[in-house]
């Protein structure tokens, strides 16, 4: 599997606004094989050598090298009967997403984001939607290990966060899409109160992850059925976190 995913995440930074675009645009394009210059163009109205920027900030020559790794990655080889594709597809893009997320794991990242938590004088787990199930589950793993925490996921109680946190405090925010705005205005006023904002999100440059302290990014292959996408990241994320923190508390005892 290539490290196209890990290459972009390593670099993204590095890219203007307009080089971001272009490559957020690759990122969610299905078919990348039949993917043209034009139609990059066309759709973000973007010139030829703003496309040849990006790929070469991300250590590409050409916009073919840059759409032949992504083919590379997204290779999938099916020798099984029609009757087992759908299946056998559902195993293959977990199997990518999970190793493409791990890949994605910065240690020294989820290191900051255990030591923020366990020195946390109260924290936020927060989610909506199907994430809040996610944030529920790892509420309830830091309740388990005695940590003073609270899961945060209907309206009302958002947007009391503001109101009762501190700069001690860590407000911790699992979103998909990181583009959910009333959590993002919720979030930008505890973080003018000093209190540590922690994202997991997707690698996708979003609203959340600009303006969180720290971002624990995952990877969720492209797909049509955008309302029914999975979650199933953000747990392999939180449990990286949580193994993480069982880790760390034991070397304390």
């Amino acid at each position: 599997m290539s490290d196209i995913y890990k290459v972009i995440n390593a670099n993204y930074e590095k890219l203007s606004e307009a080089e971001q675009e272009v490559i957020d645009f690759i990122l969610n394009f299905t078919d990348i094989g039949n993917l043209k210059l034009k139609d990059i163009k066309d759709e973000l109205y973007v010139s030829n050598a703003t496309v040849i920027r990006a790929c070469k900030k991300l250590n590409y020559a050409t916009f073919n090298e840059l759409k032949k790794a992504f083919i590379v990655s997204r290779e999938e080889k099916l020798d099984i009967c029609p009757a087992e594709f759908d299946f056998y597809h559902l195993l293959e893009g977990i199997n990518k997403d999970t190793l493409t997320t791990l890949k994605l794991a910065d240690e020294q990242k989820i290191d900051q984001i255990c030591d923020c938590l366990t020195n946390a004088r109260r924290i936020f787990c927060v989610g909506m939607g199907s994430s809040s199930q996610v944030a529920s589950e790892f509420n309830h793993k830091l309740n388990l290990i005695d940590l003073w925490t609270d899961n945060y996921s209907e309206q009302f109680l958002l947007e009391r966060i503001p109101q009762i946190c501190k700069a001690q405090d860590v407000v911790i925010v699992f979103s998909l899409s990181g583009e959910e705005d009333k959590i993002n205005e919720i979030i930008v006023k505890a973080k003018s109160k000093g209190t540590t904002i922690i994202a997991v999100t997707n690698m996708v440059s979003n609203k959340l992850k600009l303006i969180s302290t720290y971002s624990l990014l995952t990877y969720n292959s492209p797909s049509n059925r955008k309302q029914l996408r999975s979650r199933l990241m953000l747990y392999v994320a939180s449990t990286l976190i949580y193994e993480k923190l069982i880790v760390k508390i034991a070397s304390l005892g």
